[in-house]
Parts: C-alpha cells; sequence; structure tokens
C-alpha cells in the first residue's frame, strides 16, 4: 500500500472489504456474546455500505450504542479500520472514486458480481428473475429508516403488494348520516360526525368572540385571512399536498397598510427572493424555514445547534408572484437543503440535518423518481 503512494502518488488505492469484514467478524466473536454478534455485524454491514458522511455518522453512532458494553470491539474498529482508512472502503468516500464495482482484492470475481447484480441473474439459465439482493436490499433500507420513514416505505410497498386494497380504515361505529342540520347553528343532540375545524375557522370563531366582549366605538382595520385555497395546493408537489392543513393568504389591503410610505414602491431587486433570503431568515431568528416552490427548499440555521423546540415555518410560491403561508400537519416531511447550506454552515450546524435526518428521508421516498 506504501508502494503505490510513491509510485502513483495521484490515484486512490481502496482496501478490500472482504477481508476487513473477515477480520471485524473475528474479533467480533472475540468481545462480543452470540446473541448479539449478527446485529453488531448488521450494524457494521451498515456503517461500511453508508452513502453519504450524515447517514455514515447515524450509522457508526447506532453501532456505538450497540457496543457500549463491549469497548475492546468498538475501539479495535475505530482505531484500526475507520479512523485511520474510511475513506478506503466505507461508501461514503469510495463512492467518490470510479471503481466500476471493485470492492475487493479478487478482480475477476467482483466484476462477476456487479454484472450478476446489474443482470439480476445467478447461475441460471436466466430464465426466472432473482429478487432475493433486491429483498435484501429492501429490508436493510427498513431497518435503517426511523418510525415516520418505515410507515412511508411500509405504504408503499403495500401499494405493490394489494393493488386491489385501500389504505382507508372504516369508523368505528356507524356514522348517522340522517337527519341533518335543521335550523342554522344549532345540530341535533345525538348527532356525532365530527372533523377538526380548519385554521380559518378557528380565527373565525376567535374574531366573533372579540367582537362580543369588546365593542369598539370606532371600526379599525382587520387583517383579513382567505379560507383555504385550492388553486394555491395544487400549485405545490402531489406528494406533499396530503400534508397540508391550510393555506393563509393575507389580502391586498393589509399589504398595503403595512407598506411604509415614506419608502414608497420597491424595485423587484428588493423583493423577498429565495434562497437569498431563506438563509436570513433561518440565522436571524434561528429557525427551520421551508419552502414550497421549484424547488422546494429546507433552511436550517447556519451557526447554531440543533433544538428539539424548534419553531418551523413553511411558505409557499404560487402565481409566479407570490408568497402564502403554509400550515403543515405535525411530522411533515422536510425537503433537501441546499449545496451552499453545506459548504458554509459551522461544524455544530449538522446537528440539524442529523436531527432531522427522519423527515427528510421521507421526503426522499415520497420524491417521484425521474426516468
Amino acid at each position: 500500500m506504501k508502494a503505490i503512494e510513491v509510485v502513483f502518488p495521484n490515484s486512490i488505492n481502496l482496501l478490500c472489504r472482504f477481508h476487513i469484514n473477515k477480520n471485524v467478524g473475528v474479533k467480533c466473536k472475540q468481545h462480543v456474546v452470540n446473541d448479539l454478534q449478527k446485529t453488531i455485524d448488521t450494524l457494521w454491514m451498515e456503517v461500511v455500505w453508508a452513502s453519504d458522511e450524515v447517514e455514515y455518522g447515524q450509522r457508526l453512532h447506532q453501532l456505538e450504542q450497540a457496543c457500549v458494553d463491549y469497548s475492546g470491539f468498538i475501539n479495535y474498529v475505530k482505531d484500526t479500520w475507520l479512523t485511520p482508512h474510511r475513506h478506503r472502503f466505507v461508501g461514503a468516500w469510495i463512492n467518490r472514486v470510479l471503481h466500476l464495482g471493485n470492492t475487493t482484492t479478487n478482480r475477476v470475481e467482483s466484476a462477476h458480481w456487479k454484472l450478476k447484480q446489474m443482470l439480476e441473474v445467478g447461475e441460471d439459465d436466466g430464465s426466472e428473475v432473482d429478487m432475493t439482493a433486491a429483498m435484501d436490499e429492501l429490508w436493510r433500507r427498513f431497518r435503517s429508516l426511523d418510525v415516520i420513514g418505515k410507515r412511508a416505505l411500509r405504504s408503499r410497498v403495500c401499494e405493490l403488494a394489494y393493488p386491489t386494497m385501500t389504505t382507508l380504515c372504516p369508523p368505528p361505529e356507524k356514522i348517522k348520516t340522517k337527519g341533518g342540520v335543521k335550523k342554522k347553528g344549532k345540530k341535533p343532540a345525538d348527532y356525532d360526525f365530527y372533523r377538526d375545524p380548519s385554521y380559518h375557522e378557528y380565527v373565525d370563531k376567535a374574531s366573533q368572540s372579540s367582537q362580543r366582549q369588546s365593542q369598539p366605538s370606532q371600526t379599525s382595520k382587520k387583517i383579513k385571512l382567505s379560507k383555504k385555497q385550492p388553486q394555491f395546493i395544487l400549485q405545490f408537489p402531489n406528494h406533499i399536498r396530503s400534508y397540508i392543513e391550510d393555506v393563509v393568504n393575507v389580502e391586498s389591503d393589509v399589504r398595503e397598510s403595512l407598506m411604509i410610505e415614506s419608502y414608497g414602491s420597491q424595485p423587484p431587486e428588493k423583493w423577498m427572493s429565495l434562497p437569498d433570503m431563506g438563509y436570513l431568515i433561518a440565522n436571524r431568528y434561528n429557525v427551520v424555514l421551508v419552502c414550497l416552490g421549484n424547488p422546494c427548499i429546507t433552511f436550517f440555521p447556519m451557526t447554531s445547534s440543533h433544538s428539539s423546540n424548534v419553531s418551523i415555518y413553511c411558505i409557499g410560491f404560487v402565481n409566479h408572484n407570490h408568497w402564502v403561508q403554509v400550515n403543515m400537519k405535525e411530522g411533515f416531511p422536510l425537503p433537501p437543503v441546499t449545496l451552499d447550506w453545506k459548504k458554509f454552515r459551522s461544524h455544530i450546524a449538522t446537528t440539524w440535518m442529523l436531527g432531522f435526518a427522519g423527515r427528510m428521508q421521507h421526503w426522499q421516498l415520497l420524491t417521484p423518481v425521474l426516468a
């Protein structure tokens, strides 16, 4: 290995995954009890096959948690392989190298294995399609997801396995469909149908209650909020529409009343635009800003660490000229961050992606694959 670095200083030489896994397996048998050996071996393979550095950090943390009572084994793995040589065999780094699938020292067998994966053919004549490799990969990915991601993946698999079934569930009791409301503003005593009020209904109710209590002598201007408008929701991606609770649109007279008259109208270059303003909002107020548009983007703060009680605000770009507030359901999927955020964020800000990894994976599962 040292000779390669001397003779070919600009080349990147990889280590054989096969022999590394064999050595790690031997150490695992020496330090870990039999019941946990298979689990730890699976976690180790997930570390080796991590597709990026964020996933690598998550998988390594899971391995460390599982080996909390086996310091000898985890120290061997980190000191001997991961710390000095991870860029030579871990997928997050070697996938940047054009190795053509050669990850072992046996080039013939490595290329043959890659060819079999591409053709989905084993040692038979090719008359049958083998799903073993695909199912193993599906199970591996399922185990690596959090609860939200597992539910989303299970839902998509059920759509393929049970095409004639639906995910809707019947009500626990039969809902009465007769005996509608006879008088406006009242309902029968046994009327048991319930739905969660929309955002605008809460606003209208609070406004009416405030008017009855105060009864001001002079009418002042009120902020008018529009109802949930389908024409706005239809402008957002299909896979996120079911997670939208409501769209709040501020009417034009409010925008005019909020304008600072001394400054007057401003040219387009001073209007709110993304991604530039997204970074400013997230950093100035230390919030998570989600933009639904083309493209959909998540803006995390760039100088602070992850907080579990952070406020998440979602806005949508509609009609090619207007921003609206979008109220989302709890735990909705988060779109990806920008490349500039990854490039210029501080080291401690990486915890934002780790804290919201499950919701960002959920977005990737829902996003249609473009051919």
